[in-house]
């Protein structure tokens, strides 16, 4: 493996998996940083959170892999509903961006892949982005498609979020081209990422590599 300069950013470079063209922050004045995560999997209504260092786990329903910079988050019964990285960078204001490249595998359908968690109003959401397997496979969020034909391709994802007092705004972005700005809800936020949501088929399955976070 390498170190490679791409927009100013430093990206790891594994034998296999390479970063999609053009890869890095959307827009300028971003700074990469490095916030601590924990691996989550809810089995049964309980939460077990691992450390970052792990490479596998499993629940009664779910596993995690990381393995050649990819990881697998997976679903197989209902044992499980959530196995997902939660990143440990809470705010409430300022402007943060998360980048990652997604594939989904085809089966599953109606799973959260990425989440800007924060609502004062529900507690929770204040964007979710699922997949869906319609159209070959089908990105949704802030209540609208924003790509399709994806199942089983890796795809860029990055969303910006410029919380406020007041509540602020987001913006997504697939493969560096803006598909949706909305304003969202004040709220203690953070990103989350993985695969997550009541299983409705025999499995799902979300791989994730070059997952980075920037802020300013």
């Amino acid at each position: 493996m390498r170190l490679m300069a791409i927009a100013g950013v430093t990206v790891l470079m594994v034998a296999g998996v390479q970063p999609a063209a053009q890869a890095g922050p959307v827009g300028s004045g971003w700074t990469e940083h490095s916030p601590a995560w924990n691996l989550q999997i809810q089995s049964k209504g309980v939460i077990t959170s691992y450390p970052s260092s792990t490479t596998s786990a499993s629940g009664p329903g779910g596993s995690y892999a990381r393995s050649g910079g990819v990881q697998t988050f997976k679903l197989v019964n209902n044992g499980s509903n959530r196995v997902e990285a939660r990143i440990q960078d809470n705010y409430r204001t300022g402007q943060r961006q998360f980048e990652g490249e997604l594939k989904v595998t085809a089966g599953t359908d109606d799973e959260s892949a990425m989440q800007i968690f924060g609502n004062d109003g529900d507690g929770a959401t204040t964007l979710m982005i699922r997949s869906f397997s319609r159209g070959g496979g089908t990105l949704r969020g802030g209540g609208k498609d924003l790509v399709s034909g994806i199942n089983g391709k890796w795809v860029r994802i990055n969303v910006t979020h410029n919380a406020t007092a007041a509540g602020g705004s987001y913006s997504i972005y697939i493969n560096g081209k803006q598909v949706h700005t909305a304003n969202g809800p004040k709220g203690d936020h953070y990103f989350k990422y993985g695969v997550y949501g009541t299983l409705k088929t025999a499995s799902a399955e979300h791989q994730w590599r070059n997952v980075h976070f920037y802020r300013k």
